[in-house]
């Protein structure tokens, strides 16, 4: 009996040691972690999501540290810092999430951290070690729930690692959730002694080291999302280049909403940019191309797409219902850039610039780029010649100049007013 009872004891003991030694791989495991991601942070500071893990996992680790180290320091960090830090490592890493998916923060993930502090301040739960592990498991449970939503409900790319990684945050919680609903059953006195302990610690370890692998999938998704932003992107305008244009004509022509039958090619040619860049200096000129694509881009919304294609040389890809939207989406454009004091910084401190604009329409089942690049071109060349600061549309067998030089100038004085004006009465010139 003495004999039996000395060998439970010491097997105890070192099933004891055992669990503090893993929790202090876990911490420094962790914490490794966390100083590579804030490595790579440092590098690129625009990565808001890998400073959130990288927080996360230092708070993890600490965390699992303080609650490794019962009996050697103070009940108070061991107890309660020890598992609000866990659980603010699990909220951080939602808050990574978020931060991934391109969305605000809510005040919705501190509702476990917060539900373990009141419930810490309540003798009825702090003072025996299962109501403690009854509370923390369920905050944590709660905690990988709303992670493992986050990667389900938040942006649909990618499908495959996201969907495995809600599955894999799922099984921790359910994990979680078993121990918590067995401590009242079990009531147990010590990490030794609580239910399924061995099966416990080891989804733990296969869930961290599953989250680990499938956080740094996202993370290289996220990186060659970016790379390849910057291959279709032009870098001074931050606008698609002539690749990227060509590639979403692609995507729109395929995709057409509801009652948008016809695409529309707006090519755009800023005005003498050659005697701005001579007379001002090329970054006065590269002011004007970056105003000018801001713009573009908030006239067109998301009615469409925009891209530079050239030099100086713009377009814009609109899906519309008719030849006058069009031409009213190209005109708000046009106007919007005739209208701009640009502030350049320089020794004339403002300048002006106009654009003239060709536009074709085709059928999104027939359109094909070369063609409608080609028509357009024809177009921009009319503006060009009819003074300017124009607005062409060739449906392929009349050129229609978009209101005369006066005209252009009686609405561009109306707008400025504050006026509602109409589309400008066209000329047709023979093609």
């Amino acid at each position: 009996m003495i004999a039996t009872y000395v060998t439970q004891v010491r097997f105890s003991q070192g099933l004891y040691l055992d669990i503090k030694t893993a929790m202090l791989l876990w911490a420094v495991e962790s914490l490794t972690l966390s100083v590579l991601l804030l490595a790579m942070w440092w590098h690129d500071r625009g990565l808001k999501v890998v400073l959130a893990w990288a927080l996360g996992f230092a708070a993890h680790g600490f965390g699992i540290a303080l609650v490794g180290a019962r009996g050697l320091v103070p009940d108070i960090l061991s107890i309660i810092v020890g598992n609000q830090l866990i659980l603010l490592g699990i909220i951080s890493w939602c808050a990574g999430m978020r931060f991934y998916d391109g969305k605000k923060l809510h005040a919705v993930f501190l509702v476990p951290l917060i539900i373990w502090v009141l419930a810490m301040q309540w003798h009825l739960f702090n003072a025996q070690f299962w109501t403690r592990v009854l509370v923390f498991q369920l905050c944590s449970a709660l905690c990988y729930f709303m992670l493992g939503y986050l990667m389900v409900r938040g942006a649909p790319q990618p499908r495959g690692p996201r969907r495995i990684f809600a599955a894999v945050c799922g099984l921790q919680a359910a994990a979680m959730l078993a121990t918590a609903l067995a401590s009242p059953i079990v009531r147990p006195q010590r990490f030794a002694d609580l239910p399924y302990f061995t099966l416990y610690l080891m989804i733990g370890i296969f869930c961290l080291v599953s989250g680990i692998m499938l956080g740094a999938r996202l993370l290289m998704v996220r990186g060659e999302e970016r790379l390849r932003q910057l291959v279709i992107s032009d870098p001074l305008t931050g606008v698609l280049n002539r690749r990227g244009f060509l590639e979403r004509f692609e995507t729109m022509r395929r995709h057409p909403p509801a009652g948008k039958l016809m695409l529309a090619l707006a090519v755009f040619d800023l005005d003498h940019f050659k005697d701005i860049n001579d007379r001002f200096g090329h970054t006065c000129g590269d002011t004007v191309l970056v105003t000018f694509c801001r713009a573009a881009q908030q006239c067109i919304g998301t009615r469409g797409t925009f891209g530079r294609i050239g030099g100086e040389e713009f377009a814009g890809l609109l899906h519309v219902a008719s030849a006058e939207e069009a031409v009213q989406i190209t005109e708000s454009v046009r106007l919007a850039l005739m209208r701009q004091a640009i502030e350049t910084g320089g020794i004339e401190p403002v300048v002006t610039a106009t654009v003239s604009a060709g536009i074709m329409l085709a059928p999104v089942m027939s359109a094909g780029i070369d063609h409608m690049l080609s028509v357009a071109d024809r177009a921009l060349y009319a503006a060009k010649s009819a003074g300017r600061n124009a607005t062409v549309l060739d449906d392929g067998m009349t050129i229609t100049v978009i209101g005369t030089r006066e005209t252009r100038q009686q609405q561009a004085t109306a707008v400025d007013a504050g006026q509602t004006v109409t589309l400008f009465p066209p000329q047709t010139l023979s093609a």
